[in-house]
């Protein structure tokens, strides 16, 4: 067996020893590969969730249908659909007190995007394009999304509006509805 000194340690290393370069090379392919997301993540929303819900591929993932932030929720407006929770802003308004958001030890509500989704729509029937003299809806608005001029419908600005559904909880004609936009999300 050959005599293992100085010169043959010195030649292992420089046949096992790596560059810097290689080395981090190495170290960031491994963690690029790592953050990689699936393709199953890229889910698009299709029906409004409760305030704080994230992303939906990654809401599906963490939502355990567990129904703890239905029962959590004040003014009654998340209900189970097919086993997630979905708000039904139909005979009621979201607060966006937060309740929901406690009572999910999963994280799906965990996102600091409080928007629903929904954004109101005004008939023609509204008391204010026939009449000039309602400013209800706008006066119901917490983020003070809808303004209103004479004889005109409101009009609702966009990055404002949280889709809570107050105006149209406020409407005593029926004139506000709620809609999922198509293109959003």
């Amino acid at each position: 067996m050959a005599e293992r000194n100085e010169k043959y340690y010195r030649a292992c290393l420089e046949h096992y020893s790596v560059s810097r370069r290689g080395l981090l090379r190495g170290l960031f392919s491994g963690a690029n590969k790592a953050v990689q997301v699936p393709d199953e993540i890229s889910v698009k929303r299709s029906v409004p969730r409760p305030p704080g819900a994230v992303d939906e591929g990654v809401f599906l993932q963490l939502c355990q249908s567990c129904n703890d932030c239905e029962t959590a929720c004040v003014q009654q407006v998340i209900e189970m659909v097919e086993g997630r929770p979905q708000l039904n802003l139909d005979y009621n308004h979201c607060t966006q007190c937060g309740e929901c958001q406690k009572a999910c030890s999963t994280g799906a509500l965990s996102s600091i995007n409080k928007d629903i989704g929904l954004r109101p729509s005004f008939s023609k029937g509204c008391n204010n394009r026939l009449s000039g003299e309602c400013l209800i809806c706008a006066d119901a608005c917490p983020q003070l999304a809808i303004s209103v001029s004479s004889r005109q419908l409101p009009v609702i600005n966009e990055a404002l509006c949280s889709g809570c559904g107050q105006c149209r909880s406020v409407c005593f004609i029926g004139a506000v509805q709620l809609e999922w936009p198509t293109a959003r999300h």
